[in-house]
């Protein structure tokens, strides 16, 4: 009952195009769209998505301003064939990267941007090399964008908990929420300060589902 439950809301949520896609889901598309409006006002440069599975948020953003230049990276080989279909129209350079050793210069892009990723991460350490990553490939003037959930949330909590027994595509995954607490510490370690801030998904923001970060090198 709760599988045939979850399967009927998620298709009455989830657009056509997303459906049955690993980087589908309600929580997903609100993470991306909070993400392009924090790029409203970069109108040039370079930009790259770490985790760009499916290429959603890589193709809004390309369609979105045709002046930057557009990265994306993932390490998973089938993701990422999609997102070249998905992409095959647009200037977006496409390639198979670990998050942890991103194949590119110092102080190379003017944004990074990180989202629902963190979550199927299987540790802090992994966030915090990640995170590390991000720092050494973005200029100083430039700014890192990423997400995470919020442990205080406790549905999501229960959500994820329950995942496994009524979602198929989850069973092989981390899913993990975390205290907004150890990544402001992660940051600090990095040397990385935050810019902007937004609470996603619920109005009080201690409990907000979603928190999302904009972070530059201090």
């Amino acid at each position: 009952m709760l599988k045939k439950m979850y399967y009927l809301f998620y298709r009455l949520i989830s657009p056509a195009g997303e459906r049955g896609e690993y980087s589908g889901g309600y929580w997903q598309r609100r993470v991306r769209q909070e993400a392009l409006t924090l790029l409203d006002d970069l109108d040039r440069g370079r930009v790259i998505e770490v985790g760009c599975g499916e290429g959603f948020f890589l193709s809004q953003l390309a369609a979105k301003n045709s002046h930057l230049e557009i990265w994306g990276v993932d390490n998973n080989a089938d993701r990422l064939k999609k997102a070249e279909e998905r992409c095959r129209d647009k200037k977006v350079n496409l390639s198979l990267q670990d998050a942890s050793a991103l194949l590119f210069d110092s102080d190379f892009f003017d944004a990074i941007v990180c989202i629902n990723v963190f979550f199927n991460m299987d540790s802090l350490k992994s966030i915090e090399l990640a995170l590390k990553e991000m720092k050494r490939s973005c200029k100083n003037t430039g700014r890192i964008i990423f997400e995470f959930r919020n442990s205080a949330n406790p549905l999501l909590k229960i959500k994820y908990k329950l995942a496994r027994y009524y979602d198929g595509t989850v069973r092989d995954l981390h899913l993990n929420t975390y205290d907004p607490a150890q990544i402001e510490e992660i940051l600090n370690n990095l040397d990385l300060i935050v810019t902007r801030k937004k609470f996603i998904g619920f109005p009080v923001p201690r409990i907000a589902p979603v928190i999302m970060i904009e972070a530059k090198k201090r």
